[in-house]
């Protein structure tokens, strides 16, 4: 009797340690904080607001933005921006929140953005493609707090170092409906190789020389894993691209039809970096590409 009394209190105390180490039942809000940020008065920002906000990225604390229109019915489509630059230099800030972001969120998106770890006062260190793909990845998790998103509909949208992030992003299997890159980073050896002494300096903090560190240029570089790029990926670049080279565009296309992936390519012949010249064409292309893969 005494012995089966034990038996039972043992198996009891199992299923309340179990149930209490269930993420489910344990399961902790991402967000930390949210502030207003006002945005400049743009064509764009007049029905759009913004949000400062910090999230837990890896346990570190992250700077991000939400950026969406003023009155919802309902929920909206997530858009996910990568932003370009290093550390502290082409941050997020009014110019782009209040013009881009805001463009996007007029256009009936809710706009999540990171800062990536270790800048605008979040915790942690930027790593150019490393463990802070993460802080892109777990804003699927903020998505998932906010009442107003649909979380059947996401679409990312990345410019730059952003493109790199949106790349290291489907790799790492997050769940979008198709993906736009801007100008997008695909080989980061080409990059160290060809952008100069200034950009050299900075991927040598971030990530190391490529002789050191050539399985993480690897890592970041779409071009070598063209195959586990499983998201349907429109790809923008102008021909007069001085700080991404477009070859880095053709070569990362030519290994998708290779690999019989899902992707468009579209080349402006006198654009640069910034697409500016042809801001309306390229969003009149982003935008086709999101419809259609929303609705698919």
């Amino acid at each position: 009797m005494r012995f089966t009394s034990y038996v039972l209190y043992i198996c009891l105390s199992l299923l309340i340690l179990s149930s209490c180490s269930n993420p489910e039942k344990t399961k902790h809000p991402v967000i930390v904080n949210q502030e207003d940020y006002i945005l400049f008065d743009t064509p764009y920002s007049k029905n759009v607001e913004a949000k400062r906000i910090t999230y837990l990225s890896d346990d570190f604390e992250v700077a991000g933005f939400i950026v969406k229109p003023k009155k919802i019915d309902g929920k909206l489509p997530l858009l996910i921006f990568n932003r370009g630059g290093n550390k502290e230099y082409d941050k997020l800030e009014e110019k782009i929140l209040s013009n881009y972001l805001a463009f996007w969120a007029e256009k009936g998106y809710v706009v999540l953005a990171s800062q990536y770890r270790g800048n605008d006062g979040g915790e942690g260190e930027e790593e150019f493609g490393g463990s802070d793909i993460n802080d892109v990845l777990n804003l699927q998790k903020v998505a998932e707090e906010l009442p107003y998103v649909d979380s059947n509909k996401k679409v990312m949208l990345g410019i730059s170092r952003g493109g790199m992030m949106t790349y290291l992003a489907i790799k790492n299997d997050m769940d979008i409906d198709a993906a736009a890159v801007i100008s997008g980073t695909s080989n980061l050896f080409d990059l160290y190789n060809k952008r100069g002494e200034k950009m050299k300096s900075v991927l040598e903090e971030l990530v190391g020389t490529p002789k050191e560190e050539k399985a993480e240029y690897e890592k970041r570089s779409s071009v070598y894993w063209a195959d586990e790029i499983n998201v349907p990926i429109l790809i923008v670049h102008g021909a007069k691209d001085e700080q991404v080279p477009v070859e880095q565009a053709r070569t990362l296309t030519k290994e998708l039809k290779k690999n019989n992936k899902d992707y468009r390519f579209v080349e402006y012949p006198d654009a640069d970096h910034s697409i500016s010249s042809h801001f309306k064409e390229s969003s009149i292309e982003i935008e086709k590409w999101f419809n259609h893969h929303l609705k698919n």
